[in-house]
């Protein structure tokens, strides 16, 4: 287990940092409720932490709960006891930390004229495990043009991420183009304090920019032949089309997990019918990173 993930697990026990780290590259998340067991989701699938450091693959009586006071001060210590510096994230749902370590937020929410202000008494934490497979791209550059552009679909923890972050490399470093990274969430390269926390090769990375104006800027100043991004939607689409008419490729991800899926969901479909991408990935969702379906937009009508 690195050291960016243990820092997180010490924030609650050493039970549960020894159990993350038996079967740490198999880890995809963990799951910490108020009064409810710590869940390990290992390639996705559930066990559930008893006191004595060994897994239940089904909910039994017995199972030692985190206390709501435990989760707090757990809390605050991920935050390096500054909530308020994430409260901007915290109020999207998430917080990121060292490592590119993503975690969901669950809690009360402060809200004004149906804004979210803030977030308080934080009652689950849902905790990503970020990897970086180097290599896992491999395959789409044996079989795929990307030079016109994808777009890669699969559910939640199924690798999206960790695709993104080889393609930036192998494009950047090993065929030398010019890539920029528009790195919202601070996810992809996991840059902090001016440093990244993956390998990206030879990218540009615009770290917690919004992502329309790290398209923008990277359009204007950068002369990018690639643009990677993460979660991607229907409101994009205009930024996207500008990179598209300067000439920029632009390679980014959405939550799907079918092209039925895909066609089904307005937003998605605004994004298929601006042919940006000339492909459409989709994961399989059982193995991080691993390809089930390739499609080329050009063969697909969109209504």
């Amino acid at each position: 287990m690195d050291e960016s993930f243990k820092s997180i697990t010490d924030c609650f026990s050493d039970k549960l940092t020894n159990a993350a780290g038996m079967r740490f590259n198999d880890l995809c998340e963990i799951r910490i409720r108020a009064g409810k067991p710590v869940v390990m989701y290992f390639l996705n699938k559930p066990h559930f932490l008893r006191s004595d450091g060994t897994f239940a693959d089904t909910y039994e009586s017995g199972l030692e709960a985190v206390s709501f006071d435990e989760l707090q001060k757990a809390f605050e210590k991920l935050c390096s006891y500054s909530v308020y510096k994430h409260i901007e994230n915290m109020t999207k749902g998430f917080i990121t930390v060292g490592g590119g370590h993503r975690i969901g937020v669950c809690g009360s929410s402060v809200v004004s004229g149906g804004e979210v202000l803030s977030v308080t008494d934080v009652t689950g934490l849902n905790i990503r495990a970020a990897k970086e497979y180097c290599g896992c791209a491999s395959f789409i550059f044996n079989s795929v043009d990307l030079s016109r552009g994808a777009l890669i679909c699969g559910i939640p923890s199924s690798g999206k991420t960790t695709l993104l972050r080889d393609i930036a490399k192998t494009l950047s470093f090993d065929m030398l183009k010019k890539v920029s990274i528009a790195d919202e969430r601070c996810e992809i390269a996991s840059r902090l304090g001016g440093r990244s926390g993956f390998d990206v090769g030879l990218s540009d990375v615009y770290s917690g920019y919004p992502k329309s104006a790290a398209l923008t800027l990277a359009v204007r100043t950068m002369s990018p032949d690639y643009i990677i991004c993460d979660e991607l939607t229907g409101e994009d689409s205009a930024n996207v089309m500008q990179a598209l008419n300067c000439g920029v490729t632009v390679i980014s991800a959405v939550h799907c997990d079918s092209l039925e899926t895909l066609m089904r969901n307005p937003s998605l479909k605004r994004l298929a019918a601006t042919r940006a991408f000339q492909k459409l990935i989709f994961l399989s969702g059982t193995v991080p990173a691993k390809i089930k379906e390739i499609y080329d937009i050009g063969e697909i009508t969109i209504d």
